[in-house]
Order: structure tokens, then C-alpha cells, then sequence
């Protein structure tokens, strides 16, 4: 068996794609240890329970907490970073995360037979040891250089690029989320087409659903249910709202995520009450309960945006979460959420994004008769048993990690 460092930029609590691969691997008979930051004491808590249910290593190698030995220096060392590449165009990697270079050491001490990375520390870092003669291996979950387009005066695109590059063409294995984000990858980078794992949870968790309706209240009404960290203008509900003006019946809308005050007055003003639409809002939940509160739902809205390249190919944990709760998925047409419907048209209906009538349209497919909403949550729940759960992606994982261990030694 092999010994397998996973680098990461972020906690395990907010990089669930890690927890998985890393719990696999262990299950697998492997040994694996992930290298990544603490930035909060509260996050780092939450990592505990989730390397020690997956039996992994979890070691923080930057270490930003109150009271920890370079604190200061890791924020001062990003903070200049980030300028020089906003005002002087260097592509510094060090603007990338915290701590960048303490990481790339630490992955290098390991001497592992397979070194994996991810999110843009990880991509980063790898394509270094790459160059170094380790062998690697690299999970793309994002487009990095075709993100973030707000920020791109203050990102090294060409840097995340031309590590991106080196990865396609010459780790041992890429892996992402997508066929439709494998194939522009390997179009755009004229290298293999990566491996697609999907980001799907684990069918296991249904047995953890609990049966209690906290959300719903009225079961009269059709319920849609859509959630994001923060609820508000420019979000994509504007065009929901507008849509919901065409729909044939009531229907009871829920939201879930933090309303600032302004937000609400929008709200208020904005969402059409006729002819019988309820508005419902719910705090975020832990994601150890959301499972159990999407069941409760009939329709899951997937209102994500076509652009950046990197929103638009990949598929949202979203889309999957619906599907693992039995939910009919109204999508608009990113070419990643495209993809999942075309396994299961019966489950989801596509919309064209920003556009109110085609919105309506895909809603008032499942609410045209009981029957058809009901083949459709069905149509849902069989394909995330059959497909998009963590089960059947697992084994595509692990075959794709374990050829890559045994194509040549590691440094």
C-alpha cells in the first residue's frame, strides 16, 4: 500500500471533496495524510471529527490563529503578494494562499509515493514537485485561471495557467467534475481528458434523514426550495420572482441562507404574493442537517450562472444534493448542469439562464399534474442511488489513484 500526501488550501470542514478522497484512500488500506491551513479556531474544531471518522492524518501546516508562531509574517507575505500582482502584474504565488511556499516544504518533506493537489495551493504545489520529479497528481474542482473574473487584477492567471498546463500534460493522473469542464480542459490544454469523479454525497446518508418537518408547515402548497450563504439582490432571485408571476398554481417558495435588513425591505417589495406565492425563509443550516431539510421539499432551484467558464462546466454540489434528496431539480443551462440532465431528463428541467418565461416554463413542468412531480422526485432519488452518489463515484477514484501509484516510482 502506499503512503499519499493530499495539499489543500482550505479546512477539511469546507473542502468536502478532500474528506472523501482522503476516507477512501484510508478504507483502501492506504495511508494518507492531508497538509493544509488553520485560519480559524472555530473551523479547525470542526476538522477534528472529520479526519478522525475518516481515519486520515490531518496536519495543519500554516497555522493563522490567535497566538500561533508566524501568523503575522503568512498575512503580511499574501497581503504584499496580492498587491504586486493587483499593481505590477507579478505573478506571485504567494498571493495564492497562506503560507504557500511553509506548504510546498512540508509536501516535499513527505516524500510520499503519490502527492495530490487541491484547490489553487494545491495546484500550485504540485506542479512545483512535478518539476522536481515527484509524482503527483492533481484534482481540478475549479477552473482556477478561468475564475474569479471580479478578481482576476488581484489572482496570477498566468501563473495558475501555466501550472494548470504542466499538470494536464504530465502528472500521473487530473481528475475533475465534470465531462463537460474534462473536456474543455483537455481541449484547451491539448492533453489527456482528466478523470470525472463527481461531487456527490454518499447514499449512505439517507439513512441519517429525520423525518421532520422543520421547513414545511403546509403541504398543500408545491414547495421549491433554494439556498445560498447570503439572500438578496443580484443572486439570481430577480428573475425567480419574475418567473413565479408566470406560474400556473401557488406554490410556497423557501430560501434558505442570512438576510441583512436591506435585503429583507427588497424582499418585501419584490417578491410577487399573487396569486397565493408564500415566501418562506430559513436560517443556514449545519451540513450535517441539510440533507433532512431539502427532502422535505418538492423542487430543488439550481439558478447557477454561466459565466465564469469555471461556474459554467462544473457541476455544483447543489444539483447532487437534490437528487440524494429525492427532489425534481429545475437548472438553468450551464453546460455542467446540462450534463446531469441529460442522465436524468425525467428529474431535471433546464431553463435558460436569466430568462424569466423559460424559468417558469421548466417550474410548471413538474407542477402540470401530481403524477408527473411525483415520477420526477422518484426519477431523482433512482439515479443518485444508481449514479450520482459517492458510491458508485468511489471506485472510479481509487482506480484512477491506484494506476497512477503503479506507473513509476515516486522520488
Amino acid at each position: 500500500m502506499a503512503r499519499i500526501c493530499i495539499v489543500t488550501g482550505a479546512h477539511l470542514c469546507r473542502n468536502p471533496r478532500v474528506v472523501k478522497e482522503a476516507s477512501a484512500l484510508s478504507e483502501a488500506g492506504h495511508e494518507a495524510v492531508v497538509l493544509g491551513p488553520a485560519t480559524h479556531e472555530e473551523l479547525a474544531d470542526e476538522d477534528k471529527p472529520l479526519a478522525q471518522r475518516g481515519d486520515f492524518e490531518h496536519r495543519f501546516v500554516v497555522d493563522l490563529r490567535p497566538g500561533a508562531t508566524g501568523r503575522d509574517r503568512h498575512r503580511i507575505v499574501r497581503r504584499l503578494a496580492t498587491e504586486a500582482v493587483a499593481r505590477l502584474g507579478l505573478q506571485r504565488p504567494e498571493s495564492l494562499g497562506y503560507g504557500v511556499h511553509t506548504m510546498l516544504a512540508a509536501a516535499r518533506r513527505e516524500r510520499a509515493d503519490l502527492t495530490i493537489g487541491h484547490q489553487e495551493v494545491g495546484v500550485y504545489v504540485t506542479a512545483q514537485l512535478l518539476r522536481e520529479g515527484y509524482l503527483v497528481g492533481a484534482d481540478i474542482e475549479d477552473w482556477h485561471s478561468e475564475d474569479q473574473l471580479a478578481e482576476w487584477k488581484r489572482r496570477p492567471r498566468r501563473l495558475l495557467r501555466a501550472s494548470e498546463a504542466a499538470l494536464l500534460r504530465g502528472a500521473a493522473y487530473t481528475m475533475t467534475t465534470s465531462h463537460a469542464l474534462a473536456d474543455a480542459l483537455a481541449t484547451t490544454f491539448d492533453a489527456p481528458k482528466p478523470a470525472v469523479v463527481y461531487n456527490a454525497f454518499p447514499w449512505a446518508e439517507r439513512a441519517t434523514l429525520d423525518g421532520v418537518a422543520k421547513d414545511r408547515t403546509d403541504y398543500t402548497l408545491p414547495s421549491l426550495h433554494w439556498v445560498s450563504q447570503t439572500i438578496g439582490a443580484g443572486r439570481g432571485l430577480s428573475v425567480l420572482f419574475d418567473a413565479l408571476k408566470l406560474v400556473n398554481q401557488p406554490v410556497a417558495l423557501h430560501l434558505r441562507g442570512r438576510v441583512g435588513a436591506d435585503d429583507q425591505v427588497w424582499l418585501d417589495d419584490r417578491f410577487p404574493t399573487a396569486p397565493g406565492h408564500r415566501l418562506i425563509l430559513h436560517d443556514l443550516v449545519s451540513p450535517a442537517e441539510l440533507l433532512s431539510r431539502i427532502a422535505e421539499h418538492d423542487i430543488g432551484l439550481a439558478l447557477e450562472e454561466t459565466e465564469p467558464p469555471s461556474r459554467n462546466l462544473t457541476v455544483t454540489n447543489k444539483v447532487l444534493h437534490y437528487l440524494l434528496g429525492g427532489l425534481a431539480v429545475v437548472a438553468t443551462d450551464t453546460a455542467g448542469q446540462v450534463e446531469i440532465a441529460e442522465h436524468v431528463p425525467e428529474a431535471v428541467a433546464v431553463c435558460r439562464n436569466g430568462d424569466a418565461e423559460s424559468l417558469a416554463a421548466a417550474i410548471n413542468t413538474f407542477l402540470s399534474s401530481p403524477e408527473r412531480l411525483r415520477a420526477a422526485k422518484d426519477s431523482a432519488l433512482s439515479s443518485a442511488e444508481a449514479t450520482f452518489c459517492w458510491e458508485q463515484q468511489r471506485p472510479v477514484l481509487l482506480h484512477t489513484i491506484e494506476q497512477a501509484i503503479g506507473t513509476r516510482p515516486s522520488i
